[in-house]
């Protein structure tokens, strides 16, 4: 599976977009239907890095109708997709929580040695 990336995203997110795919894929967590989350993250984080980058070049204000400040709108926009994409990389197990988590679950699955010997024991009566 190839991931095809349906939108133009700036080359930072295309660089992200790839690391992600190659760990899920590493990791044997990819189907063939993430194409769709995989696409809005990568879009989701495009906004943020040129949302951000809005906000160093212009400040956090500019000068609204009347001639007063008024906050940056790439500020809303950049909230907006920071949450967008937290919300994503939790579903794809991404964040240090929800890795932590997956190893937890893994962890679950194996029999400590108290458990080994219990089962065996069982198993030989």
């Amino acid at each position: 599976m190839k991931l095809k990336l349906i939108t133009k995203i700036n080359d930072e997110s295309r660089e992200f977009i790839k690391r992600v795919y190659d760990h899920l894929k590493e990791n044997n967590q990819l189907d063939k239907i993430d194409d769709a989350a995989l696409n809005m993250l990568a879009v989701n984080y495009s906004l943020f890095l040129d949302a951000n980058k809005a906000i160093s070049e212009k400040g956090l204000t500019s000068k609204g109708s009347r001639g007063n400040d008024i906050p940056n709108p790439a500020i809303k926009i950049a909230n907006d997709a920071e949450v967008q994409c937290i919300k994503l990389m939790e579903k794809f197990g991404l964040t240090p929580r929800d890795r932590q988590k997956m190893n937890m679950l893994d962890s679950e699955d194996e029999l400590s040695p108290l458990e080994t010997f219990v089962k065996e024991s069982k198993e030989l009566r």
